[in-house]
Parts: C-alpha cells; structure tokens; sequence
C-alpha cells in the first residue's frame, strides 16, 4: 500500500486573504492526492521589528516559534509562502533560515532561492496591463506606483515591471512617483504623502490590494473619490475587492491555484523530477479605474447578437471562463466546468425551435439548470455572475421567439428554480449561522471552565476543553504544553523545548487524557502516528498557545476550511486561560507568602515588644513592660472591683557592695533580688525593675492583709538565701506594699507613689548595715 504523505504548509497570517486562498487550494489538493496536511501558521519572520502603533501586531512574532517544528523531521515535504514569510527580512537572512530545514524536500510559493524549488507569480504581465489599460483607456500619463518591501521578491519585481511599462508607454517616468509600504493596509499617508508631492497625479497602481486600500483611506483624507479624481488599482484580487467601493480593479493571481500545485508537485519534488512552475496574472477591470463594472456584461450581450449556432456557444464559453470563471489548477475541474456550461447552454438554445416557438420541458430544465447554478458552490463562478450570464441569455432568446407567453412562462420557471436555490442557500447561510452562534457560546465557555478547574486535577481542565471541541466539530485534536510557561520575548530563535506534556487528544469519539507522569513525551512525538488520526486522512492546524511574551504549548485540530477561525479562538482562549491560572497561582503564592511573612512579622513584633518590655540583665518587665502590662490589666473589665497588692522595693546598702566588692557583685545583688521577686509571686504576677536597685511588683489578690503574707515570704527567701550564700555581703531589701480595690479611678503611678512612701518608712526603722568577713 502506498504510503500516505504528511505534508507541511507553512503560511504567513491565516487573516491574510491570500495566505488563507493558499490552504484552501492545499486542502483541495490533499483530499484528491490523500496526502495529511499539517497546516503551520509561522507567520512573517523578524514582524516584531514591524514598526506599527497597532496592538494586535505586537505578539504575532510568536507565531515564529512554529517553524522550529520543521527540524522535527516528521515531514515528507514542506511548502512555504517564502515570499510572505520573508518578505521583512534580508537575502542573507532568507538564506540561513532555510537553510536550518534543508534536510526535508521544501517547495517555495511567491519567491525563489538557489537550490531550490518554487512556483512564483507572472508578476509582470499582470503590472504591465494595469499601466497599459490607464494610458489606453483612460488617457493617464501620470501614473504613481507604490511598491512593498525592498526585501519582498514580488515587490521588486512588480516594481521594476512598472517601471518598464511607463517607459514603454511614454509615461511619465521620474522616481518621485514612486513610494514604499509594507503590504497592509495601515498607512494611508504613505498614499497622501505622494499625492501631495506629486501634483496632477492621475492614478496609482499598488502592488498589493491592502494597500490600494490604504490608498481608499488617503483619497477619503483628502477629500478625493477614487475611481473619479484619481484611478486606482490594486494586486492579487482578493475578495474584498468587491466590498470596496468603488469595486477594486486589481490583477488576478489565483493563490488558491498556487497551493493546489504545490501539493501535487510534492510527489515529484520528493522523487527528484520536479520542474518550477509560475501562475498567470491578468488585470480584472472594475470601478476604481474609471470604467464601468457592467462593461463585460454589456460587450457580451452585444457580441452574441451577430452569432449563433455553434459559433454562439463557442463565444459564450470563451467569453464567460476567460472574464468570470475563478480559475483553479486542475485540468479536469475545469473541463467539468467547461462541459456544464457548455450543457446548459446547448439546452437553452435548443428550447428556442426553427419555427420561433419555445419547447420547454421543465424537468429537464429544472436538471440541468440545478447542474449550472451549483457551479456557485465550489466558488467556481459566482452567484451574482450566473444569475447575469441567465439574464443575458433569456435576453438573446426573447428576440428569437415569437410568443410573448412562452418568454413569460420561461422567466416564470427560472424564477422558481432560482428561488429554490437560493431558498436552500439561505436555509445553509441560516443553519451556518446558528452553529456560529452556538461556536460562540462554547468558545466562551472555555475560559470559564477552565478557571473553574484551576485547583482540579490538571487533566480536568483540558477535558472541558476536548468536550468543547468535539461540540464544535472538529474532528480531532492534540494539545501539548511545555513544563512551564516560557519566556520568548522575540530577542533571539525560539528552539522547541526537548520535552514537551500531551494533556489530552481525541479522535472522534475516543477520548485520552494523560496525567503529568504518564504524558512526557519527547518533542520528535507530536507529530507522530501514536497521537495522530490512523484511520483516515486528515487537514490538522497547528497553532501556539502564548499570551504576551509566554508560550505555554501547541494545539493541533483536525479542521476544515471553514472553520479557520474558531480554531484560532480555541487557541486564544486557552492560552488566556493558562495566563489568568498562572497569575491566581501566582497570585495566591504571593498572598501565601505575604501571610507566612505577616505571620513571621507578627510573631517577631510581639518577641520585639516582649524583648522592648524586659529588662536584659534580671529578665523580668522594665518600667516601661511594667506599666504597659499593669494597666492593662487595670482596664480588663474583668478585674474591675477586685483586690489588688502593688509592692515597692529597693535594695539595701547597694552603693556599699559596689564600692567595696566591685559593680559585678551589684549586678549580683540586683539580680539575685529580681529572682528572689519572681518566685515569691505567681506566674500571673508582675515583678518589674524600675531602675537602679529599684524593683515593683503587682499581684491580684482574695483577702485582706496579703501584702504583710507577700513581705513575710519575700524576706523568708531572702534571709534563706543569705543563709546560704558565700558572698561577704548580704542582699536585703526594703519593701513598701498597698492594697486597693481595682476601679476607673485608679492610676498604678499613685498606687506605687505610696508605696514608694511606705518603703521609705521601713528603711528609716531598719537598722542599716552590711556585715563583712573579717576573714577574706
């Protein structure tokens, strides 16, 4: 069995019209040839350096980190729109880069390299007939030209077919006619900067359609009608083109052509025997110009009076495929569409007979005109120019038949038909538009659900995403993220990462989620068979997960044309998700550390201010620990109306000790009366150092008289302690003590003051001495 090719498409911007005609001719050509075709928006390299105010331009390098995926070496071949991808960046610069994918067969779309492959665009003849039809038809000989970049390939050769084409035909030639942009549609007044330098301009031509836009903009800026007071046109005719008003006349190259060939050239490129091929480009005049967009219309419907037979159908189908039909590569397409024409027509003539009667036999009309009008459907000719082409031909048969009725009955029967088809067109349109509608919603959902899930297991907030998906249609899909978010800030290459996470995939209706053990896979993996669709061919997109300067994965979803876009806003909308995760992860980290650091903070606050109330030598409260924790307890409404006992004591003969034994066996003595304090008093007591040898303390009590109990106990420790001590001196201490009823009224400074009084009375009858051994 002959092996199924994977294919690699490598485009500029999916919301770039010709970008997104190149994968809609791949995706054709894939489903004739049964090649998978991977779909890689890379976008344009070094488009950071774009300089533009606009915002949504300013991540778009990030969409480079896709191109690392071609050294992967999960490719047979790779097509690239080298002309888009490059079209920033210098000849050395296209040069290396692709020279890092040299090992996979690579065809170039719009742009050519030395040693390789390519289909380009007939650049020239298109600009040569757009220059030609202004001298021509309109009488132009100044003719303004505003080209792309000087490092876009087709630029430069648009440019210099301009260039050869006002001097042929005796234009006017000088260099000041000719300006620069950068293919978007951003600077209009790069279009009004050249209008003003260059008075008595007739027209310009534009090398691409975004920028004939801009030129719209400009003409509009300085109060200008295009079309009227200066012509315009434009290049590649996209489908805008026809939105503009006036429509755009614009040189038509099929892009859609161009994706079509490269991948039925894949076959012969890999088997070394393909040739280089180019698309044809040819001017489509509409009202931009100056002319009348009814003007083909109007030379058909004259040119068919003077023919018939044969000859009129002949005419008909050179006529409507050269000027309507939307011309796509592929021979047999087009003889099948030649051929229904070509059906239908015969048919139509065939009514009218030689007696100028009409026979109509309106099941077999109804046949062949349901084969005609679906040619609408692959976009080969377009609606609007079908309903014309039947108008013109009921025009050239009213003249031949001579019953007025049978004209009426045969309008009658086409209306119906019509109406039919374009019945069942709105029916689509409106059941395509409830599914919009309805892929709106989910997508919505998605970022929801998954903040929802945030401090789930992992694999649950990729499953609502597969669930959404799978609502949405799509087939199938993959989605990998790296370990963690990584910072690609566009300073320098963005390598793929060596290990990458496949959280979750599906096909159709068999779902697989991976826990973050069991999903670590090797970056050569994503592409490969295991995670791939392995019943069938497939379209997959591959877009990255970033938000701003993060890149956090891949998502690969099996799509089709159509849905493009939604498949971007899944992509979106996960990657928002993972930031505002990232952020409440790092959010909650953040508070977590700040209450641990709170707490930390809190906890040293309070040592600080129990260290801030002692007193470093003794250990117990200073004066200031002493009075803070009194009044506290002062002002507890529950102690209001209890006793309480304040004591005041200072040491005796403190100034002997240190002049006779030295200030360390003061500090002795104080500390020996701090200890002696402490366990004379209960835990919930307050013993304090007021300074000096002078000590408080403060003791809730039940009964009358504790003070004298509390003393008593003080000097019993005290005298134990001299009892048993060594030192030469003995540490006594006067104690004054008062009792109180706790109360508003009491202030602990009154309180000691007399106790302080009290003390004093005491050392006044004391009997002051200090004994000293006589022996040393």
């Amino acid at each position: 069995m002959k092996k199924r090719l994977n294919i690699a498409l490598c485009v500029g911007m999916l919301e770039a019209e010709i970008s997104v005609a190149l994968c809609e001719g791949a995706l054709n050509a894939a489903a004739k040839t049964d090649a998978n075709l991977f779909i890689i928006p890379g976008g344009i390299i070094n488009e950071k350096l774009r300089t533009t105010d606009e915002e949504w331009f300013r991540y778009n390098y990030q969409y480079n980190a896709l191109y690392s995926c071609l050294k992967l070496q999960s490719f047979d071949a790779v097509i690239m729109e080298y002309g888009v991808i490059t079209s920033l960046i210098d000849d050395e610069r296209k040069r290396i880069f692709l020279k890092e994918y040299s090992d996979t067969p690579i065809i170039l779309i719009a742009g050519t390299e030395e040693g390789y492959h390519s289909i380009t665009i007939d650049n020239k003849t298109g600009i040569k007939q757009a220059v030609m039809h202004l001298k021509q038809i309109h009488g132009c000989k100044k003719v303004g030209y505003v080209s792309g970049p000087k490092t876009n390939q087709d630029a430069n050769e648009r440019l210099e077919a301009y260039r050869e084409a006002v001097k042929e035909y005796g234009l006017d030639d000088s260099e000041e006619l000719i300006t620069y942009g950068d293919f978007t549609e951003f600077y209009p007044e790069i279009t009004e900067a050249l209008i003003k330098a260059n008075p008595g301009i007739e027209a310009i031509v534009y090398a691409n359609d975004q920028m004939a836009a801009s030129g719209y903009t400009a003409l509009k800026n300085l109060g200008l009608i295009p079309g009227k007071d200066i012509l315009i046109t434009g290049f590649d005719d996209t489908r805008f083109c026809i939105m503009m008003d006036p429509h755009l006349t614009s040189v038509r190259v099929d892009s859609k052509e161009m994706g079509y060939r490269a991948v039925l050239a894949c076959e012969d490129l890999i088997a070394g025997r393909y040739t280089d091929e180019q698309v044809a480009s040819k001017l489509v005049v509409r009202g931009s110009c100056g002319c009348d967009s009814g003007n083909i219309a109007m030379r058909i419907a004259d040119s068919i009076k003077q023919r018939s037979g044969e000859e009129l159908i002949s005419f008909l189908m050179q006529e409507i495929v050269e000027e309507y039909f939307n011309f796509f590569y592929d021979p047999s397409e087009k003889d099948n569409v030649i051929s229904t024409i070509k059906e239908y027509f015969e048919y139509y003539f065939k009514m009218v007979q030689p007696d100028g009667t009409l026979r109509i036999d309106e099941n077999t009309l109804e046949e062949e005109y349901k084969k005609y009008i679906r040619l609408n459907e692959n976009e080969h000719i377009n609606l609007e120019t079908l309903f014309l082409i039947d108008q013109i031909l009921y025009q050239y048969i009213s003249k031949r038949v001579r019953d007025v009725t049978q004209c009426i009955r045969l309008t009658e029967i086409i209306a119906i038909l019509r109406e039919r088809y374009t019945s069942s067109i709105r029916a689509r349109n409106l059941l395509k538009l409830e599914q919009n509608k309805t892929n709106e919603t989910i997508l919505g959902n998605i970022t929801r659900d998954m903040l929802l899930r945030q401090f789930q297991d992992e694999s649950k907030r990729y499953e609502t995403v597969i669930s959404k998906l799978q609502l949405m249609g799509y087939a199938s899909a993959c989605i990998y993220m790296y370990e963690t978010g990584i910072i690609n800030d566009g300073s320098s290459r963005w390598s793929m990462p060596e290990k990458l996470y496949i959280r979750g995939n599906y096909d159709r209706d068999s779902v697989k989620m991976y826990s973050e053990a069991e999903g670590e896979i090797g970056c050569e993996e994503i592409f490969s068979d295991r995670y791939m669709p392995k019943d069938r061919r497939f379209d997959m997109l591959v877009l990255p997960l970033f938000s701003g300067e993060i890149q956090y994965g891949l998502l690969l979803i099996e799509t089709e044309f159509d849905s493009f876009k939604y498949a971007q806003q899944v992509a979106c909308q996960i990657s928002v998700s993972m930031e505002a995760i990232n952020i409440i992860k790092e959010q909650r980290a953040i508070k977590k550390q700040l209450e641990e650091n709170l707490a930390k903070s809190v906890a040293a606050n309070k040592k600080l201010d129990a260290m801030s109330r002692l007193d470093p030598m003794t250990g117990v409260t200073n004066r200031r620990g002493f009075f803070t924790t009194i009044r506290e307890i002062l002002k507890n409404p529950g102690n209001r109306g209890k006793k309480a006992v304040a004591l005041y004591a200072d040491m005796d003969n403190l100034k002997i000790v240190n002049d006779e034994f030295g200030h360390d066996e003061g500090d002795y003595s104080i500390k020996t009366i701090a200890g002696i304090l402490t366990d004379s008093f209960r835990s919930t007591d307050v013993v304090g150092r007021m300074g000096g040898d002078e000590f408080a303390a403060f003791a809730i009590i039940n009964k009358d008289s504790c003070s004298e109990i509390i003393k008593d106990r003080i000097q019993k420790s005290m005298k134990e302690f001299n009892d048993q001590s060594d030192k030469r001196y003995y540490v006594n201490i006067s104690i004054g003590a008062v009792e109180f009823i706790i109360d508003d009224t009491v202030e602990i400074e009154q309180i000691l003051t007399k106790a302080d009084a009290e003390l004093y009375i005491e050392k006044k009858e004391k009997k002051k001495r200090i004994c000293v051994y006589k022996n040393a």
